[in-house]
């Protein structure tokens, strides 16, 4: 919550600086948001994912049994892994369904990725030229303790390790335009699993997971850092998340991005179990 609140502390002060108005924020991915629906559609935003790095998926039912596991449940819409489960077999897959069936959204059910290894990848555009970033960051999630983990911020097992600066200019322009084969998204945090650093450079890697509504620097979560680094961190990144939303594309129609989330948030919440319990 403190490095939350930082955040949106910085990002307010940026932007009454630059005299821009801190709520079109949601307007800055909005290309992307289901206005219907009212949500960033998990389902819709895997179709923008190249064929050979989109995992199979689909909505589930109980009449789908897959062909292999672990499999992970996900509902349609979510933030930071809340609500979902990882099946192991077709008897846990039962149990998780028992309890997906209660909740009020729609459930998405992801084949598991072979790889070892996870990591994230977050970017902010640069205000000026969209074939740049203003922001790029590499964060692995490491998880001694379980073989296929859901990792978050709320899975006591998982850390999280920057790895930005194991990376040369070079390799990070290849990692940015392997975010672009997936969208040119203005905030973003792209999550992939790879077998090794180099493997996912040379695009042998899964997309698990595009975050697009309020997507967390992950890379503030190393505990190697310090409260003066983090403070420098956040106020580097809010200041080019405000610039951003100063000279965002005005001609872009508008979407009620803030409202219908909220409003979808409350009238359908999302179960927040955790695998362990089931």
């Amino acid at each position: 919550m403190k490095i939350t609140g930082l955040q949106v502390l910085a990002y307010i002060l940026n932007c009454l600086r630059m005299c821009t108005r801190p709520c079109k924020y949601f307007q800055l991915n909005s290309p992307y948001f289901d206005r219907d629906q009212g949500i960033f559609s998990k389902k819709q935003i895997d179709r923008l994912i190249p064929e050979k790095w989109r995992l199979p998926q689909k909505y589930d039912t109980d009449e789908y049994q897959p062909g292999s596991f672990p499999v992970f449940l996900k509902p349609e819409w979510g933030q930071n892994a809340s609500g979902v489960f990882r099946a192991d077999d077709p008897q846990s897959l039962a149990r998780i369904r028992n309890i997906t069936a209660r909740a009020r959204v729609r459930y998405l059910i992801q084949q598991g990725a072979a790889e070892k290894r996870e990591f994230e990848l977050f970017s902010i555009l640069h205000h000026a030229d969209n074939s740049r970033y203003a922001v790029l960051t590499v964060t692995e999630a490491v998880n001694r303790h379980e073989a296929n983990p859901v990792n978050s911020i709320y899975n006591s097992s998982t850390a999280y390790r920057e790895i930005t600066d194991c990376f040369s200019g070079a390799q990070k322009q290849a990692l940015w335009r392997l975010i672009g084969q997936i969208g040119r998204f203005s905030i973003s945090r792209v999550g992939v699993r790879a077998d090794s650093i180099e493997a996912m450079l040379d695009g042998n890697l899964h997309v698990i997971e595009v975050n697009l509504f309020t997507p967390l620097p992950i890379n503030l979560r190393d505990p190697k850092y310090g409260n003066s680094e983090l403070w420098q961190m956040i106020r580097r990144y809010m200041s080019a998340l405000a610039m951003l939303t100063r000279y965002r594309d005005k001609t872009l129609e508008e979407k009620p991005v803030f409202i219908k989330s909220m409003l979808y948030n409350r009238e359908n919440p999302v179960l927040n179990f955790i695998t362990e319990k089931i």
